[in-house]
């Protein structure tokens, strides 16, 4: 490999410390570059424009000009892929994901006073995310929320109400902008619940629900292991756990979520584990719909839906961070249609009438 082949890279952190641990980390792979380091944001947004990098880490909390701050200046100036680096805390999971809708590609956990625990996790998972990130075109994926849809919740249905159809959707690096611009256009009162499925741990997936209920019309929450269904409901599906659908004998339809830990799957939540519970138990009333992400989770279960005369739906390439699962799911022919973002909420509403 060439030098002109290597992903260069920008690392930017206040603490040399981590600054040295993450060069070393990233010095490890033959196909990376050090582009160079920057202390604080101020400093990485002149290196930027001087080095071009093809990928920037970024940290969060810095003097002078802090890892958002940062990222908008790099977005406006320059656009450029950027991965934060962020603690996994309530407050660390509120700003990661004002990150992603900033434009940030995806985020890897700092691990703080236990990086020698869990040095070996940190660098696998960065040095997958920098490969990934290189190849992605940043977007940041214009968010509107009318004063209407932002009104008092609807009421919705009645705990005792049996739900006959209901929208699965499956996500991963880029899904929660996604999600986001999805849910700030569908109809508050939709006839049925949408349990989602995106790649995150436990603190993440609770404060990106209570972020998505404030900001969309629709009531969304995080799911609970043997809650009941019910329609005009947005459920996320809990980090670190596997989460199906089942319909007890009165014909109410309940989550069961389980502990990643008794299940070991590769992704927590995992998307093929809730398709395939939504093709088993919806058939042809459930409609699936993949998102941008690396990978190939949620085909298998799609074509199950599919397979039981289900709608499936896959996000275009244009509109994708990464066009990795939508494509696996056009190519494997699991995917009826192919919709840009923008289309997603309008085809959910008409695919319900």
């Amino acid at each position: 490999m060439t030098d002109k082949d290597k992903i260069r890279v920008l690392i930017v952190d206040d603490s040399a410390f981590m600054r040295t641990a993450i060069e070393r980390m990233l010095q490890s792979d033959p196909a990376i570059e050090i582009a160079g380091s920057a202390a604080n944001g101020r400093e990485a947004v002149e290196k930027l424009v001087r080095l071009r990098p093809d990928v920037v880490t970024m940290d969060v909390e810095m003097p002078i000009m802090d890892g958002l701050q940062a990222l908008k200046e790099i977005m406006r100036l320059s656009p450029t892929p950027v991965v934060m680096v962020s603690s996994l805390t309530k407050e660390g999971a509120k700003v990661t994901l004002d990150a992603l809708d900033l434009g940030a590609i995806d985020y890897v956990s700092k691990p703080g006073s236990t990086l020698s625990a869990n040095i070996l996790t940190l660098k696998n998972d960065l040095l997958h995310k920098i490969h990934m990130a290189a190849s992605c075109k940043p977007q940041t994926i214009k968010l509107e929320f009318s004063q209407a849809l932002r009104g008092p919740k609807k009421a919705v249905s009645p705990s005792g109400e049996v739900i006959n159809r209901a929208v699965f959707i499956g996500a991963s690096t880029g899904g929660p902008p996604a999600i986001q611009k999805i849910l700030s256009l569908i109809d508050p009162a939709l006839p049925a619940p949408i349990i989602i499925a995106q790649h995150m741990p436990k603190t993440f997936t609770a404060a990106f629900a209570t972020r998505l209920n404030l900001l969309c019309g629709i009531r969304v929450k995080e799911a609970c292991d043997g809650e009941t269904l019910q329609n005009s409901v947005v459920y996320i599906c809990p980090g670190d756990h596997q989460t199906r659908v089942s319909r007890s004998l009165d014909g109410k339809c309940c989550f069961s979520i389980t502990p990643n830990a008794i299940e070991q799957d590769r992704f927590a939540p995992c998307i093929n584990t809730l398709f395939f519970s939504a093709a088993k138990e919806f058939a042809h009333k459930s409609i699936g719909v993949i998102l941008t992400g690396m990978g190939e989770d949620g085909v298998r279960g799609m074509k199950n839906i599919k397979l039981m005369g289900g709608l499936t739906i896959a996000q275009d390439r244009s509109s994708s961070v990464v066009y990795g699962m939508p494509r696996a799911a056009l190519e494997q022919e699991a995917a009826v249609r192919i919709l840009a973002l923008d289309e997603m909420a309008r085809e959910i509403e008409l695919s319900l009438k």
